[in-house]
Formats: structure tokens, C-alpha cells, sequence
């Protein structure tokens, strides 16, 4: 036999059947002697629910979603529900990187979505992240006091110029009729009484700058 030929050996192992039989099916029958983590939790105690679980991806859409709305300040109730919103649902005019947190198919679907919305079509779709996790206000608070420290950041928030203004305000008709006569009576002496005192105040401080 030359060398530039290759020589090929083939050897024969004999395996009982019982060892062919833990080395193919062992961890198939050990795996399925195990809980599956995310049984329902009705039936299964301790299951983990997915919708509680974050992760890399849900965690990047927060991420992005805080960049445009701070969940701080005088409206943070009204932000933090639009968060637990839009981690829930992708909107079919959002920016196209957004397409990293759908699955291939709805990728597709996302892609012609906006093409119709481009020529002027009004149907409008929503599309599920391929993330498991659906936060609730609590789960959302908590994620935040991980990453920052809202207390601090809520004396640091500054309340924009303008936001705030006092008017008068008189209840509907409807609701001054099921306070009783005597208690609105008692409100209006009150009210008298004091617009009196300030007056008096006001007198006072008057004579008081002319001497």
C-alpha cells in the first residue's frame, strides 16, 4: 500500500443493550421525572410564572422607554402606566428597532404594517413581545428602586414653570344636594368668618403703615 493511499480501520464494539439504553434514554427519563418550571400555578404551587420573570430583552425595552418618558415628577402615575403599556404591546408606528423584541413572523408582519401605514392606510395593529414578562405597577416600582433611587430622584425633579394654577372651584349641583342644609350652613359662617378676619388683617396692616 502506497502512502498517498488512506488506510481505514473499522472496529467493532459490542454494547449490551442495557447500557445502549441508559446512555440514549437516561436523561430523557431523568429530565421527565422533573417539575416543569412553568406549569400552571393553579395546579402546581411551586411554578414559576413567566410573566413575572425579567429579562435581557424586557429589560432593554424598559431601557428605551425611560429615555422617553421619565416615570418622575408630577406625572409619574400617568408614565408609569404608558411603561406597563407599551412593555406589554408594540405599536405598529414605533421605531423600527423595536423589531428586536418580536418574534421572526410578527417581524414580517411589522415590516408591511408600516408600509401600509406609509400609503395612508387606517388600520392600526399591535403586535405581543417575544419577552415573557407582563409587569404590573409593583413589579415596575421594584425594577426601578433596583436601578435608581426614586426618592432621591423625586426631590431632585425640578416641577416646569407654569404647570400649576389655582381656580375657583363650586362642587355640581347634584352632589351640594346630598349635603344637609345645616352643614352647608356651617360651611358658609365659616368661610364669612374668615374673609372677616382677613379683612381686618388688611385694615390693620393698612393704619399701621400710614402712622
Amino acid at each position: 500500500m502506497s502512502d498517498d493511499e488512506k488506510k481505514v480501520v473499522l472496529l467493532k464494539t459490542k454494547k449490551s443493550m442495557s447500557w445502549i439504553r441508559n446512555e440514549l434514554f437516561g436523561p430523557i427519563q431523568e429530565a421527565a421525572r422533573k417539575p416543569y418550571p412553568f406549569n400552571p400555578e393553579h395546579l402546581f404551587p411551586s411554578a414559576i410564572d413567566p410573566t413575572t420573570l425579567w429579562c435581557n430583552l424586557s429589560e432593554l425595552r424598559l431601557c428605551m422607554l425611560i429615555v422617553e418618558r421619565k416615570p418622575l415628577g408630577h406625572r409619574r402615575a400617568m408614565f408609569k402606566l404608558e411603561l406597563i403599556e407599551r412593555i406589554k404591546k408594540i405599536f405598529d408606528n414605533e421605531d423600527p428597532s423595536c423589531k428586536i423584541f418580536l418574534s421572526d413572523e410578527n417581524q414580517v408582519a411589522f415590516d408591511e404594517q408600516r408600509k401600509n401605514l406609509e400609503n395612508g392606510t387606517t388600520k392600526r395593529m399591535l403586535f405581543p413581545p417575544k419577552y415573557t414578562v407582563r409587569p404590573t405597577l409593583e413589579m415596575l416600582d421594584e425594577k426601578l428602586n433596583e436601578w435608581f433611587n426614586l426618592d432621591i430622584c423625586e426631590r431632585n425633579e425640578p416641577i416646569p414653570k407654569g404647570e400649576f394654577r389655582f381656580d375657583e372651584f363650586n362642587l355640581p349641583a347634584h352632589l351640594l344636594a346630598q349635603i344637609p342644609p345645616d352643614l352647608l350652613d356651617r360651611g358658609r359662617e365659616k368661610e364669612e368668618e374668615e374673609q372677616e378676619e382677613s379683612e381686618e388683617d388688611e385694615t390693620g396692616e393698612c393704619s399701621t403703615s400710614k402712622s
